[in-house]
């Protein structure tokens, strides 16, 4: 791989986006999504989730958080 040399941060930055249509975009969109889903285990729950109240909404979230970070801990525990 060849050395670039950048003279500030937003050419370095630049450097790192394809254009549409370049032939390595779909590696890269492959390789982001494969490290993002190393690095989330246990997702979001998928589906559509109504609520009436923001209340309902707000304790529905906070018991998957709750779940999550008990997998974890236990994970972590092993």
């Amino acid at each position: 791989m060849p050395i670039q040399r950048f003279r500030d941060l937003d050419s370095a930055r630049e450097a790192l986006w394809l254009a549409p249509g370049d032939p390595r975009l779909c590696a890269k969109i492959r390789h982001v999504w494969s490290f993002a889903q190393r690095l989330a285990k246990y997702p979001h729950p998928r589906g559509l989730w109504r609520f009436r109240p923001i209340e309902e909404a707000n304790a529905h979230h906070a018991a998957w958080v709750a779940e999550r970070v008990r997998r974890l801990a236990s994970e972590r525990r092993s």
